[in-house]
């Protein structure tokens, strides 16, 4: 009996310990062998320091679109872009002995749905004949800087309202003279237009936007049944037999040049081979941009200041923020669907990906958008992962983020993101959310 009584009062000292001592409202905590406590900091203010970078070249041969027009950004400047198409040999099949007359011979563009700029305005454009045969170089590629000479007097001029999501064809027709060429050629069986000399006899076509006041750029399909050369003509035999000669495009070998002029831009200063400008000397911005191959360096020289807070600190959440500056976006320059965050050693080689929370997928930036006030637009990243892992970090260690498009969006379009560093109008915010331990 007092060995129950003794259990007894053991249990509720024990109980008075645990209601009592044993917790209090300023989270410490202990027995009075090391007092501590525990604090959540939250901030928005951690520095991202913002930094420009161009990609030497652009691959833009092989991607079945030919990217023509000209297009004036309001802050990154004129660009233009023109498409070089050399063509396979068609099999000609008219009998040697039949009577032919040419009707016409005609250069025909589908639409292939992406455009840039105000294409309610027409878009004017010339077609020269290649004088240098289209070869790719030892890797197989070809680029936005590549180039073939041609024939400075063009063969044709073309002025059109474009219409990319009709569905309609854009046709040009060529000089009679051409298309009399070619077909007394391939009636002649002529050696010269052969399969094996055809790429000598013609080296393909070049299309340039004129520089007059075009305002966009548009893209059109290189395929089997676009960007075709069609030669009509006739048999003369008891009734009219209208005959058609199809010149394929070399899907391959297709490619797109792409001039970049800074004039009057916040760039002209810096010479073409500088692939790194800092955003203090760019306006306090930053930059991705199709076509020309811009992208962002984003660093976080001073996250381990927090580490200075306490005993131990531990990031909770990292929220990465990107406002588009207003101004740089509109109705006939839309904000790209998807920008992505990739992971770079000190060196800037690529060594990861920021991925979503299963750590499955690369996270493509969440676009919030407000229509009706364009400075509530923003990107998000979740960059808890790597903000726990980059805490700590020094020297050849430390990482740092690469925003950048897909490589579709690099090639194939002229999509474009402009936005502030934390000195600018639209500011990049990093939110923390991070605790400390402290014991006293």
């Amino acid at each position: 009996m007092r060995r129950s009584i003794f259990l007894l009062w053991i249990c509720l000292a024990m109980a008075g310990c645990l209601f009592q001592s044993c917790y209090d409202e300023s989270n410490k905590y202990g027995n009075g062998l090391v007092d501590s406590a525990f604090r959540n900091i939250s901030t928005d203010t951690s520095t991202v320091t913002v930094t420009a970078l161009l990609i030497d070249s652009l691959e833009t041969s092989g991607k079945s679109l030919v990217m023509l027009g000209e297009y004036t950004h309001p802050v990154w400047g004129n660009i233009s872009s023109s498409g070089y198409i050399a063509y396979n040999c068609p099999s000609y099949t008219t009998e040697i002995d039949a009577q032919v007359v040419l009707d016409s011979l005609v250069l025909s563009f589908n639409y292939g749905g992406y455009y840039v700029g105000d294409t309610l305005q027409p878009l004017r454009f010339n077609i020269h004949k290649l004088t240098e045969k289209i070869r790719l170089n030892d890797n197989g590629y070809l680029y936005n800087t590549s180039s073939f000479d041609y024939e400075t007097e063009p063969l044709a001029t073309s002025s059109f309202t474009p219409r990319p999501l009709s569905g309609e064809k854009v046709l040009v027709r060529l000089p009679d003279e051409m298309g009399q060429d070619f077909l007394t050629r391939f009636h002649k069986r002529d050696i010269q237009v052969s399969s094996d000399y055809f790429e000598d006899y013609f080296k393909g076509l070049v299309v340039i936007p004129e520089i007059t006041d075009n305002r966009s750029i548009l893209s059109f399909q290189v395929a089997d049944s676009s960007a075709t050369l069609v030669l009509h003509y006739h048999i003369i035999d008891e009734k009219e037999n209208e005959q058609v000669l199809t010149f394929i495009p070399n899907t391959t070998t297709q490619f797109n040049h792409i001039d970049h002029d800074r004039s009057g831009t916040i760039m002209e200063p810096f010479p073409v081979t500088q692939k790194e400008i800092p955003s203090a000397s760019l306006g306090n911005r930053g930059v991705l941009f199709g076509g020309l191959g811009w992208y962002t360096r984003l660093e976080f020289p001073f996250i381990n200041n927090i580490l200075m807070q306490g005993e131990k600190v531990a990031i909770e959440s990292a929220l990465l923020k990107i406002y588009p500056e207003p101004g740089t976006f509109s109705g006939t320059n839309i904000l790209p669907d998807s920008i992505f965050l990739y992971i770079a050693d000190e060196n800037n080689v690529v060594t990861d990906a920021v991925t979503d929370y299963l750590g499955t997928a690369v996270q493509s930036g969440t676009l919030v958008k407000d229509d009706t006030y364009d400075e509530n637009t923003y990107y998000y990243f979740d960059l808890t992962d790597f903000m726990q892992q980059e805490l700590g970090a020094f020297g050849m260690y430390k990482h740092n983020l690469q925003l950048v498009f897909n490589e579709d969006t690099y090639t194939a379009s002229f999509r474009n993101l402009t936005f502030n560093d934390q000195q600018g109008r639209s500011p990049i915010v990093l939110q923390l959310i991070y605790k400390i331990y402290e014991s006293y």
